[in-house]
């Protein structure tokens, strides 16, 4: 056995209460090693008449190594439990690992210890609503035009070719009038880019956060959009950008005019006086002058930014906030926020922007979800670029899940485009086949699906600003066989309680045809895709065989055995 292998760290997340009265345990091993791996616990203090044993399964398969699981129940609160692992290899050795590493022979001390699953720990998990939800992202600037006399009045005409500094019109009661399309479509969540006030198209410039940018409408029409969405069963969020403001932002343009002598100096991270709107004066985002960087380990910027999140949610009853470049902000600071917002409505959720791996923000303590990345990656990569195989694709997409908690896993914001990306049609050299692949697997993966504003209506585009292209109303979006298709996938998903949250199992992966399978206690759901040149031939439950095309996917429920319902393309 390569005993080097072996892992579990004796913390979150290998070990976490989902609930007060289970433990969920994780262990990591070789890939191909192991016979049995047994998890052996038993209360602190009365170890020999307490000892018991739960065999742990394999979970996920991550290449050179494998993750196993298993989740105990108790009759009381979880507590003063000591524990360690017994592994047995095919070579037929055994091993035992505690808190010290591998031993030789059962071990007589260095147990790992979990002390007690307070009910505190229960409330970090993210909202019950947020785990498997359909979001819908829009970039209120390009979704849609109503109301012209709240267009800016240089605005180009509506599906001229976007730029990174013209404006078209797009406005809160533009997406308020397209609430029963949304809801039409299956739509459970809208995710605003944005909305206060800024000179530019993107909003990402703040100069006002108390202010709904004017040529959007009114902090009254946002309160009518929420309020209206919410009659349709559909939630909204914000977009929070902290780490940087606009420069005509009060604090900033207090800085320009009085230099040194501002109050607000501290607020931003001067490198040199006089300050100009230029870059090498102070910090900024991603260099851009126009986007000063905020010193958010102020406690003066923490408490104006925790009044404004406090501000949206009491004013409109937002459900909660998507943080840009949540991983640029002060950590100090990301703590109050979950902290003071989770006391006004333990129901908002969290989501942090990160390109990273994300778990540091995803502790318990900081986010509820990230926008997944990882996964967007591997789908570009399987997909898109197919540049990785299917065993590797599985392999990518259980290393990512094997990081989390189920329940947080359920939680994930999974976009295959954003207003930052090339659109996935795009990615994809508008091939239709795999595009639709993409999204058979986007809707039926763990997660909460989000889709970009126009991809259901297809609409295409390249990196930023083109992946910001007007929404197509003139077309009938609602009438079109992309729509349907998304349409009818999100029913599905909405029917199947495995699909929002039952475990995840790849069962096939050849080539270019990936299979998984995705199950809870009453129903068992399998998806094939085949995204290579040839029809494949497959077997599922009774030896049955099914055929394929080229580009094409399968999608079969069973309930005790039977058939209740197949879908294909």
């Amino acid at each position: 056995m390569n005993l080097a292998a072996f892992y579990h760290s004796g913390m979150y997340p290998e070990i976490y209460a989902p609930d007060r009265f289970h433990l969920r345990f994780s262990f990591r091993a070789a890939s191909g090693d192991i016979e049995t791996c047994t998890l052996v616990y038993f209360h602190k203090n009365h170890r020999d008449e307490t000892t018991k044993e739960e065999r742990m399964l394999e979970r996920y398969h991550l290449g050179p190594s494998v993750v196993y699981v298993a989740v105990v129940s108790f009759q009381k609160p979880a507590r003063y439990l000591q524990y360690y692992f017994r592994v047995t290899g095919k070579d037929g050795d055994t091993h035992w690992y505690n808190a010290w590493g591998t031993v030789e022979k059962c071990p007589d001390s260095g147990f790992f210890e979990y002390a007690y699953a307070n009910k505190c720990f229960v409330e970090y998990m993210p909202p019950k609503w947020s785990q498997g939800t359909i979001y819908y992202q829009i970039f209120p600037e390009r979704f849609r035009k109503e109301n012209p006399f709240y267009a800016p009045e240089n605005c180009v005409a509506w599906g001229s070719k976007p730029t990174a500094s013209n404006f078209m019109g797009g406005n809160l009661n533009g997406i308020r009038k397209s609430l029963s399309y949304l809801a039409e479509l299956g739509v459970e969540c809208i995710y605003l880019n944005p909305v206060f006030a800024s000179p530019s198209s993107h909003k990402y410039d703040t100069t006002d956060y108390y202010k709904v940018d004017p040529h959007f409408g009114s902090n009254e029409d946002l309160r009518i959009l929420v309020k209206e969405a919410h009659e349709k069963h559909i939630r909204v969020i914000l977009d929070a950008v902290f780490n940087h403001t606009g420069t005509e932002f009060f604090a900033f343009a207090d800085l320009l005019k009085n230099q040194e002598k501002s109050e607000y100096q501290s607020w931003y991270h001067i490198t040199c006086f006089p300050v100009r709107e230029e870059a090498d004066c102070y910090e900024c985002f991603f260099g851009f002058a126009g986007m000063p960087k905020l010193n958010t380990g102020n406690e003066k910027v923490q408490e104006y930014f925790l009044n404004v999140l406090e501000y949206w949610v009491r004013k409109v009853q937002v459900d909660g906030y998507r943080f840009d470049v949540i991983d640029e902000i002060d950590e100090n600071f990301v703590l109050k926020i979950r902290d003071r917002l989770k006391r006004l409505n333990p129901e908002l959720i969290l989501i942090g922007e990160t390109w990273a791996e994300g778990k540091r923000l995803l502790n318990g303590c900081e986010m509820d979800s990230i926008m997944n990345y990882s996964f967007r990656q591997a789908m570009l990569d399987f997909f898109a670029e197919r540049s990785i195989n299917a065993e590797t694709f599985g392999h990518r997409l259980e290393t990512a899940l094997s990081r989390h908690p189920d329940e947080t896993n359920m939680a994930m914001f999974n976009a295959l485009d954003t207003h930052d990306t090339k659109r996935f049609i795009n990615s994809c050299s508008h091939r239709l086949d795999s595009f639709k692949l993409g999204v058979v697997v986007q809707m039926m993966f763990p997660g909460s699906p989000s889709i970009y504003y126009g991809d259901e209506a297809g609409i295409d585009g390249e990196n930023d600003p083109d992946c910001r292209k007007c929404m197509t109303w003139q077309e009938n979006p609602g009438e079109k066989e992309s729509f349907r298709f998304y349409q009818r996938l999100i029913q599905f998903r909405k029917k199947h309680s495995a699909i929002r949250n039952g475990s995840f199992t790849t069962v096939l992966a050849d080539g270019r045809v990936y299979g998984f399978a995705r199950e809870n206690e009453t129903e068992i759901i399998e998806i094939f895709v085949n995204d290579s040149d040839d029809t494949v031939e497959i077997t599922v439950e009774n030896a049955r065989s099914i055929l394929i095309s080229k580009g094409n996917f399968y999608i079969v429920c069973r309930k005790n055995g039977e058939i209740i319902e197949e879908i294909c393309s």
